[in-house]
């Protein structure tokens, strides 16, 4: 029977199990290589720059939010379909949590890294906007952009704490946060009376008072 070939290294996994350890400012791509058993120029090319670890990891999450077949959203209301997206994209997140704990906590000493977080979430938000079915532009855009990155956040800081198997408390604060979002479409003439709730809700919903 042939050996089954061994697992490539996920230098971007081995990069984020060092800042977990060591945050970003000791991140050592030697390390990296050592723990991956690969060269630094392998490392180079994975993570040329300390900010690059933030727009690889960026879109590596956009590929996996992204990855399903458009009709899946076709029935889904535009709550429905923000509520899917997020919910992969923090999927897709969990190997890296440790990590990402550390990097958020480090953010406000280093604002290079911290305007590329939010350069990744704005074009994240484009694709939100998109597939929801609110192609809007000039300040409305705006305003939606800023209010989904918001959600977004409030429901990542909830993500980064809740140890539960079915993410219960994410769930609830994604669901109140996109009702807010909700809202704010309607308020500016975007989103339709009479979205559907989310098709994965948290059995914490109702307890927490998150809206349906």
């Amino acid at each position: 029977m042939a050996r089954a070939r061994a697992r490539e290294p996920d230098l971007l996994e081995v990069a984020f199990a060092v800042v977990a350890e060591r945050g970003v400012r000791g991140l050592d791509r030697a390390e990296v290589a050592r723990r991956a058993g690969v060269s630094l120029a392998a490392v180079y090319e994975a993570l040329p720059t300390r900010a690059a670890l933030v727009t690889e990891l960026g879109r590596r999450l956009d590929r996996a939010m992204l990855d399903l077949d458009p009709a899946e959203l076709g029935p889904l209301g535009a709550r429905e379909r923000l509520f899917e997206l997020i919910m992969r994209r923090l999927d897709a997140a969990a190997p890296f949590r440790a990590g990402l704990a550390r990097l958020i906590r480090e953010l406000r000493g280093d604002p290079r890294l911290a305007l590329r977080s939010l350069c990744n979430l704005d074009r994240t938000a484009e694709w939100w906007l998109e597939l929801a079915g609110w192609p809007v532009a000039g300040p409305r855009r705006c305003l939606l952009t800023v209010a989904l990155v918001r959600a977004y956040a409030r429901t990542f800081e909830t993500w980064l704490g809740d140890e539960s198997e079915d993410l219960a408390r994410t769930l609830a604060t994604l669901d109140r946060e996109l009702a807010r979002v909700e809202r704010l479409a309607r308020l500016v003439g975007v989103a339709a009376e009479g979205t559907a709730a989310p098709r994965r809700p948290g059995p914490a919903a109702a307890e927490e008072g998150a809206p349906a």
